[in-house]
């Protein structure tokens, strides 16, 4: 039987305490009203005995079934053994002329107790399964069958199908809660960690840099040194990851996206990708990336391909943009579209140098940028001066996947 979902069975100590009291207080309660209705039908008893056993055995098996501290497939088969014996010894207490009038069985409403049993155990399958046992067993009993035999049939399954739900649910939302709550764990302990950092190695790299160019000569190479991993350091401390945002929604990657980010629905059966995620892998002490709050969910095809060619645009700026050339990555929304836009204060390029590029054979801005991004229907465009820097700018239509939009 399941994971959250109930395919097998996943131990929840909070949902399982919880039910568990429930169904303990229900399988008394049931008791009673079956002992009241043995008394009301007392006069069609040919064996009152047998109706004594039978409440005293489900008096004993409520008392016992607690004890266990979360289901097991024994107590489920134990319980709907006692559940069905019960019904079948009806007819035994019973005359065949009450049996035959409709007389109510013998547990009435506690035979319910193990349908729920079962969805507690495994979900919807598992309360279906022990309510299918349920109902043979009734019809089996009922001589003949009666209108109210099928209507407490059909009480049954509802009963085990809609347990089942709300116990699949709630092992569901307890995963992504704890999930939730491990991100927002680890974001308070990287902030704690930040924050020692910027108090001991961050202001050490600042004095470093800030005393190697006081000094000059060889030491000026140390303090640039020093300065790329005082930047790398800071935009680490200080940048949330969309990665880490998203780290609650483990069904990310097989389209499932937090239905706070957007109210449309994914794609059916569609692989989605944090975009956001895979540009931040850009980032280094030359390349500044700046991203949205949270992630940027689009088609798997979609992200890589936009990944691709933004690599490409920054393999262009470190072969082209000339000695400590700095880039930055900025990904947008606006309205219907993707905007990724990819800038260096590079040594820029001269007009009509990309079409003297592509008639020399060197496709890396036609191909590698400009060709993938008009394969997802999107445009992308250079603005340059010499001396200027360099700036490509992403436009990709907004795919139809839920969470893409902020």
């Amino acid at each position: 039987m399941g994971d959250a979902r109930g395919s097998r069975y996943a131990p929840s100590p909070l949902i399982d305490s919880a039910a568990g009291r429930g169904l303990a207080i229900y399988r008394l309660l049931a008791l009673v009203y079956a002992s009241v209705v043995v008394w009301t039908n007392r006069s069609d008893l040919v064996r009152p005995g047998v109706a004594v056993g039978v409440l005293v055995g489900l008096l004993v098996w409520s008392v016992i079934a607690p004890l266990w501290p979360r289901p097991t497939r024994l107590a489920i088969v134990l319980e709907t053994l006692v559940a069905v014996t019960a019904i079948m010894l009806t007819n035994l207490a019973y005359s065949a002329e009450a049996v035959a009038g409709g007389v109510p069985t013998l547990p009435t409403n506690w035979a319910a107790s193990a349908v729920m049993a079962g969805a507690l155990y495994s979900g919807i399958r598992g309360g279906l399964l022990v309510a299918v046992v349920i109902a043979l067993t009734n019809i089996v009993q009922a001589e003949p069958e009666s209108a109210l035999t099928y209507h407490n049939i059909v009480l049954l399954l509802l009963l085990g199908a809609l347990v089942g739900l709300a116990v699949n649910l709630a092992r569901e939302s307890q995963v992504r809660l704890e999930a939730a709550l491990t991100a927002s764990e680890r974001l308070a302990e990287r902030e704690r960690i930040g924050r020692q950092v910027h108090d001991g190695v961050l202001q050490a790299l600042a004095l470093i840099h800030r005393r190697g160019e006081e000094i000059g000569g060889e030491a000026t190479a140390l303090a640039g040194l020093a300065a790329d991993q005082e930047r790398a350091l800071r935009t680490l401390i200080t940048r949330v990851e969309p990665s880490l945002l998203s780290a609650a929604h483990p069904d990310l990657g097989r389209g499932y996206v937090p239905f706070a980010t957007s109210p449309k629905a994914s794609t059916p059966g569609g692989q989605a990708e944090d975009l956001a995620a895979l540009l931040a892998r850009h980032r280094s002490g030359d390349v500044e990336v700046v991203l949205p709050a949270r992630p940027v969910v689009v088609p798997a095809g979609h992200a890589h391909e936009i990944d691709a060619a933004v690599a490409a645009a920054l393999d262009n700026v470190r072969q082209h943009a000339g000695e400590g050339a700095r880039a930055w990555v900025l990904l947008d929304t606006a309205g219907d579209e993707l905007v990724v836009t990819v800038r260096d204060n590079g040594a820029g390029m001269a007009p009509g140098r990309l079409e003297e590029a592509e008639r020399e054979g060197r496709l890396g801005a036609c191909a590698s940028i400009a060709g993938r991004v008009r394969d997802l229907e999107g445009t992308a465009s250079w603005t340059s001066r010499p001396g200027g820097g360099c700036t490509v700018t992403l436009h990709v239509p907004l795919p139809e996947v839920a969470g893409s939009r902020p």
